[in-house]
């Protein structure tokens, strides 16, 4: 999910029905910030300049309009089995640079969970 040129990982899936991004970053508003600030951190370590961060403010204020899930949400609800997996990214580089979350592995695992039950072994993947 990308917000105001900020890659997050993806909160709209969940195990049921997707959630809008305003619900995903506002429903636990500090966990939200706590992952934020984690991306920023693993974005920082390999270059990323701090001038180009987006306030956790001003990234939450634009969440409170944003009332549908993000596309890949929208994209797992409706059948996709594959999706670009920003989610698993920073997992897989947060492992990478010894700084795991545990917020961030749970989101992993629904995305993963989302997208299996799309595909069809031995198929083309629609199920």
């Amino acid at each position: 999910m990308k917000l105001d040129g900020q890659d997050v990982p993806d909160r709209c899936i969940t195990p049921h029905e997707p959630q809008s991004i305003r619900d995903a970053v506002h429903h636990d508003l500090k966990l939200s910030q706590a992952i934020y600030e984690h991306v920023d951190t693993i974005a920082r370590r390999p270059g990323a300049d701090p001038q180009d961060q987006v306030p956790f403010a001003k990234y939450a204020r634009a969440a409170e309009s944003l009332l549908k899930p993000s596309s890949a949400a929208r994209a797992v609800a409706s059948g996709a089995p594959f999706i670009e997996r920003v989610d698993l990214l920073v997992k897989l580089i947060s492992h990478q640079l010894g700084a795991p979350n545990a917020e961030i592995d749970p989101t992993v695992q629904i995305v993963d969970q989302k997208l299996n039950e799309k595909i069809v072994v031995g198929g083309s993947g629609s199920a």
